[in-house]
């Protein structure tokens, strides 16, 4: 039996998609896996007899030791048990001046704790060929096992909300200033046959922000983020046109993630954020997902594919930047012949919205393109598929058949 432990540095989404769920659902007498949040004061990641029982010890981030000497003790408990380290990496250690946390990033020198774990690792595991192509200039022993939905779980079960207009939905957190900037010449030359067809659904709000101190606090709304975000989205309000639609968007509702039967058939729409657990949920109001990202950044680059998982799995096509993790599946059907959406590059920005009025003038088309995005993301990307690849590669490596 090979006996897994995993460490997690937290419960939210990298926790979720590369932790949590790829190995809650190893279902296989072989294996035993434990996962135990780092922050679990009970673990002793420095007791010999406590780690002596693991065959495979996989983290990603890092392990928040308060002392150096504790990584050289933990290193020789490894080498004494001969236990396999696999390191998981799902975002590029160097950021850029634009990218919310560069300060703190700069300031802590991360880039350079991800190296060494990097390669002290007896392996690497990944999101993307275009990453682990990266990744292997620090240690050859890379392996790509890509996010994956588990389509058995609640959340990314099919359960569409009905509507009669067609949805474009945008998720994602706080860092998309430099992203969502790309859809506003198409957003701001909707006619008006498309704004009375059509909705945009944007998911992900949040007022929370955290201090430097760590205190998670709420932020005055005129000056978040968020409030920049809604004024692409309905461009500058000129597309919120119902008095209470407006005035209910000021008093920033959350209750049912500000969904409110009186408003939905609204053009403009806000749903603040969901836990990890339902996070997924969201695509149930989405018939077509928007995902904008800047091209000549090497953070965006490197980012995985995670967005045409989740629009698949709830049976959406997507729309996305002909770039980085988006030109790794193949999405306008050249190779399969299965059309799942649309690429657009960053030179041809008006692009956004004919491919968006283009799927409101076809809806079945449209739901063409979902299923067979859907078919795709069940074939390749969901957990039992993947699952199996991380299985074997674990075998080999206990059994010394790779470094």
């Amino acid at each position: 039996m090979i006996k897994v432990l995993v460490l997690s540095s937290d419960v939210d989404g990298v926790g979720y998609f590369r932790n949590f769920m790829p190995h809650l659902t190893i279902n296989d007498p072989d294996f035993q896996v434990d996962i135990r949040l780092l922050m679990d004061s009970t673990l002793n990641l420095l007791d010999n007899n406590f780690m002596s029982q693991y065959n495979i010890l996989f983290y990603n981030k890092t392990i928040p030791f308060q002392k150096p000497e504790y990584f050289e003790i933990l290193k020789s408990i490894i080498i004494k048990n001969n236990i396999k380290v696999v390191y998981d990496l799902d975002d590029y250690w160097i950021l850029n001046s634009s990218h919310l946390n560069y300060d703190a990033w700069k300031k802590s020198k991360s880039d350079e704790t991800i190296v060494r774990n990097i390669k002290s690792a007896d392996h690497v595991t990944t999101t993307t060929p275009l990453f682990a192509e990266r990744i292997g200039q620090e240690n050859k022993n890379v392996t790509v096992i890509p996010n994956a939905i588990n389509l058995e779980e609640q959340q990314w079960t099919f359960n569409k909300r009905p509507s009669e207009k067609i949805r474009f939905l945008w998720g994602g957190g706080i860092s998309h200033m430099t992203d969502l900037r790309l859809l506003k010449p198409s957003f701001e030359s909707f006619d008006k046959d498309f704004l009375r067809k059509s909705q945009v659904v944007m998911c992900g709000y949040d007022l929370r922000v955290r201090t430097p101190k760590g205190m998670i606090m709420k932020s005055d709304p005129r000056t978040n983020q968020w409030t920049f975000f809604e004024d692409i989205f309905s461009n500058k309000g000129k597309y919120i046109t119902n008095n209470d639609h407006r005035k209910y968007l000021h008093e920033y509702d959350d209750k049912d993630y500000g969904f409110k039967e009186e408003f939905v058939n609204e053009f403009y729409q806000r749903r603040w954020t969901k836990p990890i657990l339902k996070y997924g949920t969201m695509y149930n109001e989405a018939d077509v997902c928007l995902s904008p990202l800047k091209n000549n950044n090497m953070f965006n680059f490197y980012k995985s594919n995670l967005k045409v998982i989740e629009a698949g799995a709830h049976h959406c096509p997507i729309i996305a930047s002909n770039y980085g993790p988006y030109t790794v599946d193949d999405i306008e059907g050249k190779k399969d012949g299965k059309q799942k959406g649309f690429l657009i590059d960053e030179d041809k920005p008006k692009l956004w919205y004919e491919k968006m009025k283009f799927y409101v003038d076809n809806p079945d088309v449209m739901k063409e393109h979902g299923e067979n995005l859907y078919n795709y993301v069940k074939d390749n990307l969901c957990i039992k598929v993947v699952g199996e690849k991380r299985k074997q590669l674990y075998k080999k490596l206990v059994e010394g058949e790779t470094k």
